[in-house]
Formats: structure tokens, C-alpha cells, sequence
């Protein structure tokens, strides 16, 4: 069995083959699954050495890559399992094209952020993720947490996931780039608390998001503004299952239920939630979602929900929440 060489580029080796455990340590598909997968869709096909085990050419290897970041993204085996390559890269450009529109700010031509994306993308193929951190930190500093993740990490968020689809980014560097804002911007959100401790203020805030979303980065953006405007917040991390955030939502008496989808999430999955949060919450208490999602299934959203078209929409919806509640004059 040839041994496929790591730092060797895989279009020069287009006759290697590939054990299964080569297959499964590659693209991070278990050995069972190709195996079923083998049974039920009649892909993959492997060939067999001499010694009667399954052999995978390079180009089933580069098809099952493309599978898993459809997986990765949201697709039931089901439904891409059997495509060909050229149906899996138009699926997987459809979903990079349907991903939340980059939020582009006045002047911004004009101000070299479209090359700041560029070169932090370049920092994040290079493996320098050092560099980034150190970036936005002086980001930060220099233009304030809102404007930065307004006018730079969101549309970085969705370069990022758009290069991430079209197979230009690994996995491993998708999950370093969201560990390194998620680090950079909770640090940011601690350092807005500690120099305004005694002027948190309501609404009292509960950001989550529910089974089966996984994607928190979205909501923490949304947190940053919430910081800024001094808000308490009581963060649940995410898929926090339905019954646990109406339980939390009566014993901690929040006041906005704040949530993010992401353009993985499914439609059924979204309106679901929604819906029965609308149902089951206590009257009073408002709900704000978020994210990519929200902005591909408006319809069958329930009225009582308020949709956030960009996570700075918090600002105005805060106040928004205090003329309503009387909570602006109230506070000296």
C-alpha cells in the first residue's frame, strides 16, 4: 500500500492508494461509516490489494473531502453521499453564496478594510493565527469593540466561512480562527465590565442557542454590544436545550432571551425553537434572534420574536427596550 506523502501536492499523486484507515485519519470519516455508506449509496467504491483489503483511489479520497465539509455544514449523508464531484463543489458554492451578506460599512473602499480581510486571511492560511490575535487586539484599542466587530470580524466571519467551503481552508484552521476571536473578544467584553461594574443596568439578558446549533461566535458578537450598552447578562453557552431556557428564564427573571442561528442551521430547526419558546416563555419576556439563519427563513417566523438583521442592531434595540419599559428614565 503506498503511503500518501503529507508535503506532497495531492494532484501530483493522482495513482496513490489509500487504506481505509488512511481515509478515516484524512478526512476524519470513521471506518464503519465508509463502510455503510459502501452498502447503502453505493459510495465509495473501493478497489482491493492483494491482500483483499479496501484500496480507495485519490479521486474517491478528494470526493469524501468535499462530503465531509458538507456534513461539517449542515447536509444529511443522505442527500450528498451519492452526488458527483462537480454536483458537491456547486452544492458547496450555493451554501458559501447563501451565507450572511458582508456587512459593509459607509467609506469602507476607501478605508483598506477590504485588504486588512485579505491579509488576515493570508495570516490564517499561513498558520499565524499570532498575528491575527495581536491585529485585532490593536483593533480594538484603536477603533472601540463595536466598530471592529461590526466593520471587521463579522465580514471576516463569513470571508472565513465562504474560503472554508470551497475546501481553500482546513478544519483546524477554521477552529484556530474562531478560538482566537472568541479569546480576543471575551477579553475585550471582560475589560467593558471591569470599567463599568457598577452600571450594569436591565434588560437582564439570557443569550443561548438551542439544540442542535453549535456555532457560539455569532452570539458573542451579539454579547460585545450588549456589554457596551452596560446591559446584565447571563450567558448559557450553546445548545442549551428548550426546557432549560424557559426553567432559567422564570428562576432568573430575564428580561430578553437572546439568540443566534447560523447559516448551518435548518430551517425546521429554527422556526421549531421559535416557536415554542414563543409558546412556553413567560408573558413579558422579549425574544431577539440572530445570525445567518434568521436572515434565510423570515418566513413562519413568530410575531413575538425580534429579528437582529447584524449583531450592532443591539444597540438600538436596547434602548428601544428601556423608552418601552421606562427603564431610561429611571436610571440617574
Amino acid at each position: 500500500m503506498n503511503e500518501p506523502h503529507s508535503d506532497q501536492p495531492e494532484s501530483s499523486s493522482p495513482d496513490v492508494m489509500w487504506s481505509i484507515a488512511e481515509v478515516e485519519r484524512d478526512t476524519g470519516l470513521g471506518k464503519d461509516t465508509l463502510r455503510v455508506w459502501e452498502r447503502r449509496y453505493g459510495f465509495p467504491t473501493p478497489l482491493r490489494d492483494a491482500n483483499g483489503e479496501r484500496a480507495y483511489p485519490h479521486a474517491q479520497v478528494q470526493r469524501l473531502r468535499v462530503i465531509k465539509r458538507l456534513l461539517d455544514a449542515g447536509h444529511r449523508p443522505g442527500k450528498v453521499v451519492s452526488l458527483t464531484v462537480e454536483q458537491l463543489e456547486l452544492l458547496a458554492r450555493a451554501d458559501a453564496s447563501a451565507a450572511e451578506p458582508r456587512v459593509v460599512s459607509p467609506g469602507e473602499a476607501g478605508s483598506g478594510l477590504a485588504d486588512v480581510h485579505g491579509l488576515w486571511l493570508r495570516w490564517l492560511m499561513d498558520n499565524r493565527t499570532d498575528l491575527i490575535r495581536q491585529a485585532l487586539q490593536q483593533q480594538i484599542l484603536r477603533q472601540g469593540l463595536g466598530v471592529t466587530v461590526e466593520q471587521l470580524v463579522a465580514p471576516l466571519c463569513v470571508l472565513v466561512g465562504e474560503t472554508w467551503l470551497r475546501g481553500e481552508l482546513s478544519v483546524y484552521q477554521e477552529h484556530l480562527f474562531t478560538e482566537v476571536l472568541q479569546t480576543v473578544l471575551r477579553e475585550a467584553i471582560a475589560g467593558v465590565d471591569a470599567g463599568g461594574q457598577s452600571l450594569q443596568r436591565p434588560p437582564r439578558v439570557l443569550l443561548t442557542t438551542t439544540p442542535p446549533e453549535q456555532h457560539g461566535l455569532g452570539l458573542l458578537m451579539a454579547e460585545c454590544f450588549f456589554a457596551l450598552e452596560s446591559c446584565e447578562r447571563l450567558a448559557l453557552g450553546i445548545s442549551t436545550p428548550l426546557a432549560d431556557i424557559v426553567q432559567a428564564t422564570r428562576q432568573l427573571q430575564i428580561d430578553v432571551v437572546a439568540l443566534s442561528f447560523s447559516a448551518h442551521a435548518s430551517r425546521r430547526d429554527v422556526i421549531d425553537s421559535l416557536e415554542q419558546l414563543a409558546d412556553q416563555l413567560p408573558p413579558g419576556v422579549e425574544i431577539w434572534a440572530g445570525g445567518a439563519a434568521m436572515a434565510l427563513n423570515r418566513r413562519g417566523i413568530p410575531d413575538r420574536v425580534t429579528v437582529l438583521r447584524r449583531a450592532s442592531d443591539v444597540t438600538l434595540q436596547v434602548q428601544a427596550w428601556r423608552m418601552r419599559s421606562g427603564a431610561a428614565r429611571a436610571w440617574p
